[in-house]
């Protein structure tokens, strides 16, 4: 006859009698109920399992992201390492000035993949003055440059998550910047490095032999983008946060960098 639009399982039920599920070993039917019971019991352990596997994940998805963010800051370091080693060997080896240069332009909201983050090594040319650029690299995503304690041109609003923060501040109190970038008219130049249009950058130099006058600490950092919309024209188009993550390179007079570990080394 007509299954009056009920599901081929409960059509099955009805057609083959007691379903094995509703029978005892014996052979008897199982008291009302029973089955029912059994289903929800299947149910809650399947949802603990769910529960469970949920954890699980949670757990180690945050475990690989802090385990992420300190490779980075690692990886970060390095090549920082590496730029000022390139950039001080080059310059001795050419007999010509060279400089490391950190992007620190933040006009331009179409791509604030650069802020703080694209840096680039100079080479003086034979006509004084002009600089050609031989090498051009980005920090991984999300470390980003603390700028100079700049004067002439603050750190754009919005930089810092919570400028407040402890974290900040250095052993010694002093604000947790990085002291070889400098915003005087010598150490900011306007290049157009991989862009038809100029954009500022802070720059470290080195001498023929080597040296600097900028010797101190460059600061690296976590950080996100700002979304699209929340921030002014002008403003930081990327948010620092977690200066407790905060790891580095310190720079000596002769050139010579030291890697900072950690936050409370600064």
């Amino acid at each position: 006859g007509s299954d009056g639009g009920r599901s081929p399982v409960y059509f099955q039920l009805e057609m083959t009698g007691p379903h094995p599920g509703n029978v005892r070993d014996g052979g008897g039917p199982m008291p009302a109920g029973t089955a029912r019971s059994r289903e929800a019991f299947t149910l809650i352990e399947l949802m603990g399992v769910i529960a469970l596997m949920a954890g699980l994940v949670a757990f180690f998805f945050g475990g690989r992201t802090g385990t992420h963010q300190a490779s980075a800051l690692s990886s970060a370091q390095a090549t920082v390492a590496n730029l000022i080693v390139r950039a001080r060997t080059r310059a001795v080896a050419t007999g010509r000035s060279t400089r490391l240069l950190v992007h620190i332009d933040p006009r331009d909201w179409r791509r604030p993949g650069r802020f703080l983050r694209c840096l680039a090594v100079q080479t003086e040319t034979e006509t004084p003055g002009r600089w050609k650029t031989v090498t051009t690299v980005y920090l991984p995503p999300g470390i980003y440059v603390v700028p100079g304690n700049f004067t002439a041109t603050p750190a754009p609003a919005g930089l810092f998550s919570d400028p407040a923060a402890p974290g900040w501040s250095r052993s010694d109190g002093a604000a947790l910047r990085s002291t070889v970038l400098r915003d005087d008219a010598a150490h900011v130049t306007s290049e157009a490095i991989g862009e038809t249009a100029a954009e500022r950058w802070a720059s470290v130099a080195f001498t023929e032999t080597g040296t600097t006058a900028q010797s101190g600490d460059l600061v690296l950092t976590t950080g996100h983008p700002r979304s699209p919309g929340s921030f002014a024209e002008g403003e930081a188009p990327v948010a620092l946060d977690h200066p407790q993550a905060a790891r580095g390179v310190t720079l000596s007079v002769y050139g010579v960098p030291a890697l900072i570990d950690d936050h409370e080394s600064f």
